[in-house]
């Protein structure tokens, strides 16, 4: 299997954004046969779009392991990780999902093999047709949110199906109608806890520590909420926090996550969520310190008032990261869910 690669593209406003690849995409390996009977393929691709603050590298207990027979690509979406900010701006989730959607297509045109560009000791004809790419969102957190914006902007035709993990379709509580605290963000909900999140993140880069590790606490479902049954060992626990924090640290522009922080709380995608007419799988914490379990499954309860009956939960014993602190689960029931939406 070739060693990951990272890779930019440009967004339709000039942004270079970063991601991680699993296959070749640029200086290719010429010992990869990308159009190999066996093991991953370009035709199929395993999309992973990490939560606020973070990166691809949330994935590290992950992307190997999904990596073994699929196509995977995770991204530092703008204004995180490896990804700079061209300008000020672009602190929107519907920018964000515009970023997606060039992503997509730079991932059609780029990938080697028929249709693309292809390694100079296994040129193939560009006259050959391109085959179709399958792909499967897999969005965590705010990652869920760009997914369920990109499908009211462009629907979801791009893709074969959806994990959405820990995120509810609305952050606030509504005054039209019953979201209230036991569906809404358990933490930033309203215009003065929003506000109190936006002075939180809108420090220098030297003070926003305290921050950082309280996203910590509140994401690890062992800091959040411990159970006597936790067998964490504090070199663990000191490794997940400068991890985390760490990736944090990234972000160039404490206020620019600060007004990303107002558009996503006050975005509202339960209606999105109607319009999913692709299989559905919806991850929650139990210890999730963000959402509870009832505002998560209102996606599904969305999608199938929609007509789409192929919508599910599966709840862990995790926090917000449950991709983390239940990684082997999540990749066997990721890998499970691709095999199911693939098989149709």
């Amino acid at each position: 299997m070739p060693r990951p690669q990272y890779t930019t593209f440009e967004a339709s406003d000039g942004a270079l954004i970063t991601l991680k690849s699993s296959l070749p995409i640029t200086n290719p390996d010429p010992s990869f046969i990308p159009d190999a009977p066996e093991g991953p393929n370009y035709s199929r691709l395993l999309l992973l779009l990490h939560g606020f603050s973070g990166s691809s590298d949330y994935f590290d207990r992950n992307f190997d392991e999904l990596a073994k027979n699929h196509w995977v690509v995770a991204w530092d979406m703008r204004g995180h990780g490896r990804s700079g900010l061209t300008y000020e701006g672009g602190y929107h989730v519907a920018r964000l999902a515009t970023d997606l959607h060039n992503l997509l297509t730079f991932l059609k045109t780029s990938r080697l093999g028929p249709g693309g560009p292809s390694p100079q000791s296994q040129s193939l004809p560009q006259s050959l047709p391109q085959p179709p790419l399958e792909v499967i969102g897999i969005g965590c957190s705010i990652g869920a949110a760009i997914l369920w914006t990109y499908i009211e902007l462009f629907t979801d035709s791009d893709f074969s199906g959806f994990i959405f993990v820990d995120q509810a379709p609305l952050q606030d509580r509504s005054l039209f109608d019953s979201w209230d605290s036991t569906k809404a963000h358990k933490g930033c909900y309203d215009e003065a806890t929003m506000l109190g999140a936006q002075a939180a993140w809108n420090k220098p880069a030297n003070e926003r520590h305290a921050t950082h590790l309280g996203l910590v606490d509140e994401c690890l479902g062992y800091r959040h909420k411990p159970l006597p049954t936790d067998k964490i060992s504090e070199e663990e626990k000191k490794k997940d926090k400068e991890f985390f924090t760490g990736i944090s640290a990234l972000c160039p522009s404490g206020e620019w996550l600060a007004k990303l922080i107002a558009d996503h709380t006050r975005y509202d995608h339960r209606d999105a969520c109607e319009g999913i007419s692709k299989p559905v799988m919806v991850m929650g914490g139990t210890r999730s310190g963000c959402f509870s379990l009832e505002g998560m499954e209102e996606v599904v309860k969305r999608a199938k008032k929609g007509g789409n009956e192929r919508a599910e939960t599966s709840w862990y014993e995790s926090g917000h990261w449950l991709f983390w602190e239940e990684a082997e689960r999540f990749n066997g029931e990721v890998l499970e869910f691709a095999k199911r939406c693939w098989s149709e």
